[in-house]
């Protein structure tokens, strides 16, 4: 009779001294009554369960335990460079602006052409190769068109060194008369067909 009084008066004692909790902040660390409570022994202690783990501890109960440090959010990843875009592009020269009459000097203004072309040059942000193909018109001996081509081609190679450009990347070669654009039978067809192309190859500059 005495052991059963003892067991009663014991579990009046854990239930009067209880703690309420809100559901929300319950977890399986903490023995709890039918009232939402924390339950506490005889020194007012929360009671725990066989399950308590540290990072299940209530501030009520355990008001000493140092909580863990919040995790930092990951920085977000920074957006990716967009890549360089392809550059293809062919830059025809007239031979009249470029050079006198059967002649392979630079002109002054063909020399101011070609210092534009330079500084377009300095838009991208790589250039491959850079091609100069000279061409003639039909008048006179084929031969000699081809040889005037080839040397025209090459003088606007070793202007574009004198300006830095890099020899490693430039191509020459002169077509003659082989590869009109116009008709040959006609004056304006004739000045059409003497010029220097110039094909670039390169990397647009992302700003």
């Amino acid at each position: 009779m005495h052991k059963l009084s003892y067991a009663i008066l014991v579990a009046s004692t854990i239930t009067l001294t209880g703690t309420a909790t809100a559901a929300s902040e319950r977890t399986c660390s903490y023995v709890y009554d039918s009232a939402g409570m924390v339950v506490r022994d005889s020194a007012g202690d929360c009671v725990r369960t066989s399950g308590w783990r540290p990072e299940g501890a209530i501030a009520e109960c355990e008001p000493d335990m140092k909580k863990p440090e919040p995790v930092a959010e990951p920085e977000p990843e920074p957006a990716p460079v967009p890549a360089p875009q392809p550059v293809y592009k062919t830059v025809n020269l007239g031979a009249g602006a470029l050079f006198d009459l059967n002649s392979d000097a630079l002109r002054a203004e063909g020399k101011r052409e070609l210092d534009q072309l330079v500084s377009d040059l300095g838009q991208l942000s790589d250039v491959q190769s850079i091609q100069i193909a000279g061409h003639t018109d039909s008048t006179g001996d084929a031969a000699y068109n081809k040889d005037l081509s080839v040397r025209r081609a090459n003088a606007v190679k070793n202007y574009l060194l004198e300006k830095g450009v890099d020899p490693s990347i430039m191509t020459t070669v002169g077509w003659g008369e082989t590869k009109p654009i116009a008709d040959n039978s006609t004056r304006a067809g004739r000045a059409q067909n003497r010029r220097v192309e110039i094909t670039i190859s390169g990397e647009q500059r992302v700003q």
